[in-house]
């Protein structure tokens, strides 16, 4: 009788013993399918320098390269101040400089990358060059009339208001030139009047 009852309870606590596990079994399979969220980027190229990765303008990750450039960023689900969800753009600097190219956080994502800094393109080249020199002409010819002004200005217009400059002997010269006449005047109403005199005489010697 004991002998039959013994399978009876080893079914019964293989079936407790189930019944215990199937929590944990059912949570493995579940962890495996959804499996991990973390993206990884990596790649080279750029030596002694910061990679920066962000999405929406905010800061995920970054990494400091060696001499041999090589470089790794990790991004999880939720990072980037909640910014890294399936389908975010992420984008990359080396330095202060942007970089190419840019790329779409996804879940378990694994990338390399060959960042690239985007140049300056030859417009904008030209125009930095043009302003450049419009300005440098701009400020060398104002300087230019600036000094001329100031030079003409302190040689010449500067002795041309002294007192007793050539105007004021022109002046003078008009003054004596005027004595001269009235002095001339003077002694031609002298003889005017001497003659005058002369002649009354000469008229009353007769009358007697």
């Amino acid at each position: 009788m004991n002998m039959k009852k013994r399978p009876a309870r080893l079914g019964f606590a293989a079936a407790l013993l189930a019944l215990l596990l199937s929590p944990l079994v059912f949570g493995a399979q579940s962890a495996l399918a959804q499996g991990p969220t973390q993206a990884t980027y990596y790649g080279g190229g750029h030596a002694n320098t910061t990679i920066t990765a962000y999405i929406g303008g905010e800061e995920c990750d970054s990494f400091d390269t060696g001499d041999d450039g090589q470089w790794v960023i990790y991004i999880d689900e939720g990072d980037c101040n909640g910014n890294a969800v399936e389908g975010a753009e992420i984008t990359f600097d080396v330095g202060d400089a942007h970089a190419e190219p840019h790329v779409d956080w996804a879940p378990a994502d694994v990338q390399e990358l060959t960042l690239t800094v985007a140049a300056m393109d030859d417009d904008a080249m030209d125009d930095g060059m043009d302003d450049g020199m419009d300005d440098g002409a701009d400020d060398g010819m104002d300087d230019g009339m600036d000094d001329g002004m100031d030079d003409g200005m302190d040689d010449d217009g500067m002795d041309g208001m002294t007192p007793g400059d050539k105007g004021d002997t022109g002046n003078a010269g008009f003054a004596t030139e005027s004595g001269s006449s009235s002095m001339l005047l003077v002694l031609a109403l002298g003889v005017l009047a001497a003659a005058g005199v002369a002649g009354a005489r000469t008229a009353t010697g007769r009358i007697d």
